[in-house]
């Protein structure tokens, strides 16, 4: 197989166990985000304006670049396949989702306050809010990741090629000019709200917090990240000058979003404006990305405790399987809704713990049957005889 623009293929190698931690703390914190109002003072853009929303959609992107590249390289065919088949499955639990929110919004209806549904369309409108949920036009809240998630990775194999062919510049330019015109120009990043109401879908309908065309210009950039880390092994070294650039502003913009230093005269909302991911946000994100960078590749040198193991094990156990993580915690944060809303702060506080431990447990019963599946193949694959 011809590639070009310099790229050799690297020799097979484990899935970067950093990538599958870093994902886990996303979750951890996307969870406990979830719950109600307990935790916010923890996980809400503790280090600046970025929100594990955006960590998790950036990973997700950086994990497909550099997996499917590998696919890639040993069979585009089969790489198109099994992104195909990922999105299915993507697809799949977000229509399981939607069932569970769907009933449990029905059977909810008339309940107490507490008991009362996100799902305030599917009150409202049954039939057009379940059908527009299968198509994925309405999202009730927490369901809006997961179509978006499935709609990047359909798209991930064409960007794949691309990438191979060497025009991963043509591709994050086309990237960001898509950002523009949707974030800023075309009714001012509101236009899915601007055609729900011109078509009479007015509140509750909700056209779910992340619009794909502003926020692939995340997974994509993470998807050229991950390329880029098959294609260069050991060629991604952070830059002193860089590093200290990225720390400056990442203390910059962490000490305006605390309140610690009084905000520019010019200063303007719409800059770090989460939906539309404002410049000045994506400039705190990329700064945050390369100092995230910088102390990976520092650490690989570092001699970890047992301690510090476990905890490393913890993270990269629920980022392993993010899929089925993501979408029990939906279950979860629904089933929990009359906690959130009534309970008291030591309950709320346990209950919210309590869900993390169950995700683990769960990821973990994955990852056990996922090991058994590999000793199978590798037993299956191995001759007779030895």
């Amino acid at each position: 197989m011809m590639i070009t623009d310099g790229i050799r293929p690297a020799s097979p190698s484990k899935r970067l166990v950093f990538l599958d931690v870093l994902r886990g703390f996303m979750l951890v914190g996307i969870t406990l985000g979830h719950f109600g109002d307990t935790f916010v003072w923890l996980v809400w853009q503790p280090l600046g304006y970025f929100s594990n929303a955006e960590g998790f959609i950036l990973l997700s992107g950086t994990v497909f670049g550099l997996v499917y590249a590998r696919i890639y390289h040993r069979s585009p065919h089969e790489m198109t396949e099994k992104a195909v088949r990922r999105a299915g499955l993507i697809y799949l639990n977000h229509l399981g989702l939607l069932v569970f929110v769907a009933a449990f919004t029905w059977l909810t209806y008339g309940w107490s306050t507490q008991w009362h549904s996100h799902a305030l369309y599917l009150d409202l409108a049954p039939v057009k809010g379940f059908l527009l949920g299968i198509l994925m036009l309405y999202q009730p809240p927490l369901l809006d990741i997961l179509p978006m998630y499935a709609l990047f990775v359909l798209v991930g194999p064409l960007i794949i090629r691309q990438l191979m062919a060497g025009r991963w510049r043509v591709v994050l330019a086309v990237s960001f000019v898509v950002w523009v015109i949707f974030a800023h120009l075309l009714l001012g990043g509101t236009w899915r709200e601007t055609l729900a109401q011109r078509v009479g879908l007015g509140f509750p309908y909700q056209t779910g917090e992340f619009d794909p065309l502003v926020w692939q210009l995340l997974f994509f950039s993470g998807l050229i990240l991950g390329h880029r880390m098959f294609a260069h092994p050991g060629a991604l070294r952070p830059k002193p000058v860089l590093v200290v650039l990225s720390l400056m502003l990442a203390l910059y913009f962490f000490a305006l979003r605390h309140d610690y230093l009084p905000f520019p005269g010019f200063w303007h909302a719409s800059w770090v404006d989460r939906h539309d991911l404002g410049l000045i946000r994506m400039l705190n994100i990329a700064a945050l990305v390369y100092l995230f960078w910088t102390l990976v590749v520092v650490s690989r040198n570092v001699v970890w405790s047992r301690g510090m193991i476990m905890v490393r094990d913890f993270f990269a156990v629920l980022g392993r399987h993010s899929l089925p993580v993501f979408t029990a915690h939906v279950v979860l944060i629904y089933l929990t809704i009359p906690v959130q809303q009534a309970g008291s702060d030591p309950i709320r506080y346990a209950v919210g713990i309590s869900l993390i431990v169950f995700l683990y447990l769960m990821a973990r019963v994955f990852d056990g049957r996922a090991a058994r599946l590999r000793r199978e193949k590798a037993g299956l694959s191995r001759p007779l005889g030895h």
